[in-house]
C-alpha cells in the first residue's frame, strides 16, 4: 500500500478535484484505491456524491482519531462508502472537533498514519484529500504520506506561495525524515493564456529539481465545475472528454516515473 497526500496550503488550486480524479484513473485500471476526506469543509464528499450532510461524526474518522487507546482504533473506524468504484472513508464539519482536541494528545501528529496501519482491508493506493491550511490535521496528513503530490495552479500567486510549502514539508522531516514530494501536479491550467504559459515554464524550472513535474491539467469550468456538483469523477460526468484525457495523461506519467505499469 502507497499513501499519497495531496497537499497545498493555498485553496483554489483543483487539490480535491484533481484527489478525486487521480484515484478515479487509479481505480479504473484495476488497482483498489481508498479516498480519505481529512478536510472538515468535506469537498472530496461532496464532489463524489455522497451526502456529507446527512452523515454524522460516526461516519467519519474522528472517532479513531480521539481514540486514547492504540489497540483500539481498529474497532472505531467507520465502514467506507463504496461509490464510484472507490473506497471513501467521508469528512464532515464534526471533523473539525480534531483539529483542537488532537493538541492535548500524545501522539497527536501520527494519528492517522496509525489509522492507516489498522485498516481492515488492503489497498493498493491511499490518498489523501488534506485541508488547505497549516493546522494538526494537514500535519497529519502529510506524515500518514509515503510522500507528496502538490498540485500547483498556473498563477503566479501560486507559485509564489511555494517556499512557505516546501518548507513546511522539510521542517515535517524531525517527525518522518523520509518525507519529500512524489510529483508537482501543475492545474487549472490555460494554454491560449501567456501567463499561463510562463508561469508552467517556471514551475518546471523551480520546482523540477524537488520532484518530476507533471502534465499539466488544463481547465475546463463546463467539465469540471459540473462533475463537481453531479458528484461525479470528470471521466464519469464527461468520458473522451479533454478533462478526461488530461487526468488520464497525468496518471500514466505518474505511474512511469514510479516504475510501474501504466
Amino acid at each position: 500500500m502507497t499513501t499519497y497526500t495531496f497537499f497545498n496550503h493555498a485553496g483554489g488550486v483543483g487539490k480535491t478535484s484533481a484527489t478525486r480524479d487521480f484515484g478515479y484513473e487509479l481505480a479504473s485500471r484495476g488497482h483498489r484505491v481508498l479516498l480519505v476526506d481529512f478536510d472538515p469543509q468535506g469537498n472530496l464528499t461532496s464532489f463524489l456524491g455522497a451526502d456529507k450532510w446527512g452523515l454524522n461524526q460516526e461516519a467519519t474518522l474522528l472517532a479513531a482519531l480521539l481514540e486514547d487507546d492504540p489497540g483500539a482504533v481498529q474497532s472505531r473506524l467507520p465502514a467506507t462508502i463504496e461509490v464510484h468504484g472507490l473506497s471513501l472513508y467521508p469528512a464532515t464539519i464534526d471533523l473539525a472537533i480534531a483539529e483542537a482536541q488532537l493538541l492535548a494528545k500524545i501522539g497527536r501528529e501520527r494519528r492517522l498514519s496509525n489509522i492507516l496501519s489498522h485498516l481492515p482491508q488492503t489497498y493498493d493506493y491511499v490518498l489523501i484529500d488534506s485541508p488547505p491550511s497549516l493546522g494538526t490535521l494537514t500535519v497529519n496528513a502529510l506524515v500518514a504520506a509515503d510522500s507528496v503530490i502538490t498540485p500547483v495552479a498556473t498563477r503566479f500567486k501560486a507559485v509564489d506561495g511555494l517556499p512557505g510549502l516546501t518548507r513546511m514539508v522539510n521542517e515535517l522531516q524531525w517527525v518522518k525524515p523520509s518525507l519529500g514530494f512524489a510529483a508537482f501536479l501543475p492545474t487549472m491550467y490555460d494554454q491560449r493564456n501567456r501567463h499561463d504559459t510562463d508561469v508552467l515554464e517556471m514551475i518546471r524550472e523551480q520546482l523540477a529539481p524537488l520532484a518530476p513535474v507533471l502534465p499539466p491539467v488544463r481547465y475546463r469550468a463546463a467539465d469540471h465545475n459540473d462533475a463537481s456538483m453531479s458528484g461525479q469523477p470528470v471521466q464519469v460526468y464527461k468520458p473522451g472528454s479533454e478533462a478526461a484525457r488530461d487526468m488520464a495523461q497525468v496518471v500514466t506519467a505518474f505511474l512511469e516515473l514510479r516504475g510501474q505499469p501504466a
